[in-house]
Order: C-alpha cells, then structure tokens, then sequence
C-alpha cells in the first residue's frame, strides 16, 4: 500500500468539507437558488426576494426592522432588497402617520399579483428539492432541519422572529414549538344571565358515584 493511500485510509471525519454539515448546508442552499431562477418567475427574482413579498402579502403595514426579523436578515440587505423591489413597482413605502420617523412597507397590486402568479412554481420548486427522499423521509427532514435552525437561532448574525414571536424562550427555558407559535388564540366568550345561573346550578356538589372497575378487554384497548 502506498503512502498516499495509507494518509487517505487515515483521514479522520470532518476532515474533508463533505463531512461538514456546514459545508453541505451550503451546497444544498446554492441548487435550491439556481432551481429557483430556472422554473420561477423566469429567472427574473431571488428566493429572498420572493420570499419577502410573500411576507407582505400576508402581514401588510410591518417596518423595514420587522421584515428584517421575517427573514433574519439584518437592516442593510432588508434596505437593499426593498429598493429593488420598489423600482420595479413591487411594494411602495409609506411614512407611518404615528411615528414619522417609520416606514410601512406594502405589497402594491402589481407585487400581490407576482406572488400569486408563480406560488405554484414556487411549491413545486421545493418538492424538487426534497425529491429524492421519501414523504417520511422528508418529514423528518423538515422535522430536524427546524429543529436545528430554532436550536441555533441566537448565533446567527440576526434572530429569526417569524410572526415576531416564533422561537422564544418559553417558561422551561426551552425553545417554544413551532406549533405553539402558529396556534391561534382562544376566542372570548360572554355569558348571557341565563348561562350563569345554569353554570351556578351546576356547581352545585352531587353524589359520586362509585368507580366503575374496567374489565380486561377494555383495559387491553386502552394499552
């Protein structure tokens, strides 16, 4: 065996940038990138660029600051993206009439048109991507990808705050969930008199009956 194949055989992980998941993290962002411009709105806008007027389409009248939240991008790239947009008659920018110093960024119609114009290629873009693994294959990578861009969130240049409150620090310390994040809010309930008397009535203490002790085959079902 020769010398150069021994040092090759010794190699230890992590050594060369295919072990990096850093490095494959990046590779896998470059072709998402290209098979973004080849199949959508014919090469003529970014993932990122679509991606934040996909946000104002959804969440209309946000600042330059909250947009930068959106996408964890901090304040200068956020500028940058929103003056090419606004050249071309995608969104418009308007001085907040409670704080002057703030602008509000909108999607004008021309934007809301282009977003729903290519969602579909859109769609399709990322199922490309993740084809060649298996539907349960790619719910787990979906599952473990989130899970390590909301484990890392703090250490990237600027925090990911979707919806402004997605991967904050819940009351065990830990990273609340993105299903939490995303549910919505208990509606509010009035009670009419009539309901509270009934409600009154029913807090009433009654007889309890004695257990009821389950036989085997209902204990089975619930194991």
């Amino acid at each position: 065996m020769s010398k150069q194949s021994e040092s090759a055989e010794s190699v230890k992980p992590g050594y060369t940038i295919w072990d990096r998941p850093g490095y494959l993290v990046r590779r896998l962002h470059q072709i998402h990138v290209a098979m973004f411009l080849e199949n959508v709105a014919n090469g003529e806008m970014t993932p990122i660029q679509y991606g934040l007027l996909s946000i104002l389409a959804t969440r209309p009248n946000i600042d330059q600051f909250t947009i930068g939240e959106e996408l964890g991008l901090d304040r200068a790239n956020v500028a940058g993206i929103l003056q090419r947009l606004e050249s071309r008659k995608l969104i418009s920018r308007v001085v907040d009439p409670e704080n002057r110093r703030r602008k509000i960024c909108l999607a004008t119609p021309k934007g809301l048109t282009l977003v729903k114009r290519y969602d579909q290629q859109m769609q399709d873009c990322q199922k490309r991507l993740l084809s060649p693994l298996s539907p349960p294959e790619r719910d787990t990578f979906m599952t473990l990808l989130s899970r390590l861009v909301e484990e890392n969130n703090e250490s990237g240049r600027t925090s990911l705050k979707p919806n402004g409150e997605a991967f904050a620090p819940t009351q065990t310390g830990k990273r609340a969930s993105r299903d939490k994040i995303t549910s919505p809010t208990k509606p509010v309930v009035k009670t009419t008199r009539s309901a509270r008397k009934t409600a009154k009535a029913s807090s009433k203490p009654t007889q309890t009956a004695k257990p009821v002790k389950p036989n085997r085959a209902a204990k089975t079902q619930q194991i």
